[in-house]
């Protein structure tokens, strides 16, 4: 796509020493800026440079292209490569608008090299496209088409796909230009579809106009028509100002074809009037072009005359080579047609001049580059050469090293006798060294062993005392139920008391049991997505129902929080530890689950209590994995220091953490982290 550049007029302009202007709206931003620049580092004051050369508000190429210069003397001195890659693409964006195409050329090549180090998908896309657009601008197509597509495989794998929209219009462009219509046309209508898909508006107007140059030159001006037609009510309701005029002009030249000049000079005057309001020279330059050609159609001499100097007295102006050749070559044919020779041959030799001398300096550029490849070949065949050189001076190297190696084979055939006696020495210190290594890891192992010996010991028990102790008193209670010794109240007051113990006891197996899947590894893990306030919610509504100790339970969880946990792991874990909290609390105190976002997407669950805490030393013990700690809760409430330990086991292998942290007399805090939803 064209791209025109623009300059800030407003900043600067004392400052930079360069001539620039600025009206009374602009006063104020313009004492901001300068204050900026004078009082900031000169990280700040390139900052300022780089924003300014790349600010679309008006055009002053000379001023852009001074500051684009200094910005780049300043990113030089600092070694700051990011800022030089961009201050040589704006330099490189407006020798192009300069038409100093070669010029363009070299500082968009160096800015790709830049931008390249810094692996940046998006802008390497852009860069290419630049390189391409300096190439078709030199009339030197296939290396415009090959920059373009390199744009566009940078587009795709950085998945940047307006710079994918872009690279292949212009791939397309490139092909209508050779006159490859055929090829261009699936181009651009791939461009077309993409932006449509990506709400690429702009990027179909565009399309729309290219698809009508191509059948413009297979002289299909209905087609033509119809396409301008869209893309102009596309581009004027988007205020594409470059557009828009442009799609007029091709309008006005298919309706001249086509032998309509009332609607050909209709859009030649809209198109100069946005021409006019742009301050767009060379397009009002062009709309006097097309409007003396349809005159001159009409039979009217005198009227394409004047509209052909008025053009060309434009061109002349803005020193537009291209439309100056267009009016000097019409007026050469209108002055022939009235028969005045003289003034004829006048304007062909104008014609004929310019249009050599631009040629001459397109052929000049093109030669320039070309040498610049050929130069660039050479050098490349010059290093595959000295390549070359140093692999046969290798070889060379090798064999007498080999000759060498022969020479030192025999000598240190005698050195390895000595040397694998002294190695022998050294396998045998090492041999002890490695039985030492081994005697300490026995004695560590069999600590290991004693210590689950030990927690074996307490686990029986455990068995033997608390499961048998309740069973043994339920066993009792019926006795005295089956001899009819008991009142309805004493009754009511023992099954209240054996309801406690059973509970208890009930818990215990539970615990016991997932204790010992989890040691046979019988417990799979199947994730979900929870809702944690439900969930925490259900398991104190438990607890204030059974609860004896006039605990206030306290659920702060928020409504919305999802995790991804097995269901049955995070109860027993919540349970758990909520039963701990309550065990070491006094009556009457406060339990409150919470939570706080943890690192990354996890969630860390808090239990606290405000019960009588415990000190470094207990916590320290809690979660060893090698015994089974338990003490009396306030209430003489036994425990038996497996439900920590599961809790432990369910976290980690859920891929969390689990910790505690307590101050005596002050309360105890258990945290875990899990994943959220």
């Amino acid at each position: 796509m064209k791209n025109k550049y623009y300059i800030v007029v407003i900043v600067l302009a004392c400052l930079l020493s360069v001539g620039l202007t600025s009206n009374a709206q602009d006063t104020l931003q313009l004492n901001k800026l300068q204050k900026h620049y004078e009082q900031g580092s000169d990280s700040v004051k390139l900052s300022i440079l780089l924003k300014i050369i790349r600010s679309p508000e008006l055009d002053n190429i000379d001023t852009a292209l001074s500051l684009s210069f200094k910005a780049l003397d300043m990113a030089t001195k600092m070694r700051d490569s990011l800022s030089m890659a961009i201050a040589m693409r704006s330099v490189g964006a407006y020798y192009n608008i300069l038409s100093r195409n070669q010029e363009a050329l070299k500082y968009d090549i160096e800015a790709l090299d830049l931008i390249r180090k810094h692996g940046d998908g998006v802008q390497e896309s852009r860069y290419l496209n630049n390189i391409g657009e300096d190439y078709y601008n030199l009339d030197l197509y296939n290396e415009a088409f090959d920059y373009y597509s390199q744009s566009l495989d940078a587009a795709r794998d950085a998945g940047e796909e307006l710079a994918e929209v872009i690279a292949t219009y212009n791939m397309g462009r490139v092909l209508r230009t050779m006159g490859q219509n055929k090829k261009a046309k699936e181009y651009i209508l791939d461009a077309m579809a993409l932006s449509e898909e990506i709400g690429d508006l702009p990027g179909i107007a565009y399309a729309k106009h290219d698809l009508a140059l191509i059948y413009m030159s297979e002289n299909k001006f209905d087609e033509a028509l119809s396409e301008l037609d869209e893309a102009y009510v596309l581009s004027d309701s988007l205020s594409e100002d470059i557009l828009t005029p442009q799609i007029l002009v091709k309008t006005a030249t298919a309706y001249d074809h086509k032998g309509d000049y009332r609607n050909a000079l209709k859009n030649y005057d809209k198109a100069l009037d946005l021409y006019k309001s742009q301050n767009n020279q060379s397009g009002v330059g062009e709309s006097y072009y097309g409007k003396g050609n349809v005159t001159l159609h009409m039979g009217d001499v005198i009227g394409a005359k004047a509209y052909y100097q008025q053009c060309e007295k434009i061109a002349d102006d803005i020193k537009d080579n291209e439309l100056m050749i267009s009016c000097y070559n019409a007026l050469s044919e209108l002055y022939e047609q009235d028969r005045n020779f003289e003034s004829a041959l006048q304007y062909y030799k104008k014609y004929k001049q310019l249009e050599d001398s631009i040629f001459s300096e397109k052929k000049k550029e093109q030669f320039a580059q070309i040498q610049i490849k050929y130069e660039t070949a050479r050098k490349d065949i010059e290093i595959e050469l000295l390549n070359q050189k140093e692999e046969q001076q290798v070889a060379k190297l090798k064999n007498e090293e080999f000759i060498r190696n022969i020479l030192v084979v025999i000598l240190a055939f005698t050195a390895v006798l000595l040397f694998s006696l002294y190695k022998n020495n050294e396998k045998r210190r090492k041999i002890n060294e490695l039985l030492i290594e081994q005697q300490k890891e026995i004695k560590s192992k069999s600590k290991e062993l004693s210590s689950l010996l030990e927690m074996k010991d307490k686990f029986f028990s455990i068995v033997s005392h608390d499961l048998r102790s309740p069973i043994n008193a339920l066993v009792g209670i019926l006795d005295i139920l089956h001899e009819g010794n008991l009142t309805q109240q004493e009754l009511k007051d023992v099954s209240l008391s054996l309801k406690v113990r059973l509970d208890n006891t009930r818990k215990l197996l539970d615990t016991l049991l997932d204790w010992a899947m989890l040691q046979m590894n019988e417990i799979k893990i199947q994730k979900e997505d929870i809702e944690l306030n439900k969930l925490v919610e259900s398991n104190l509504a438990y607890f204030r129902e059974v609860g004896d100790k006039k605990i206030d339970f306290i659920n702060s969880v928020k409504g919305e929080q999802m995790v991804s946990a097995d269901r049955n792991m995070l109860d027993l874990i919540i349970r758990n530890l909520v039963s701990n909290s309550i065990k070491f609390t006094d009556e009457g105190g406060k339990v409150e689950v919470t939570t706080e976002f943890g690192p990354k997407k996890s969630l860390i669950v808090l239990i606290k209590d405000n019960g009588i805490g415990m000190s470094t030393d207990q916590m320290d013990k809690l979660f060893d994995t090698n015994t089974l700690y338990t003490t009396r809760g306030t209430a003489n409430e036994k425990g038996t220091g497996l439900g920590l330990r599961l809790c432990k086991e369910f976290v980690e292998r859920m891929g969390g953490n689990i910790w505690v942290e307590s101050v005596e007399g002050k309360g105890s805090t258990f945290k875990f982290t899990i994943n959220r939803a």
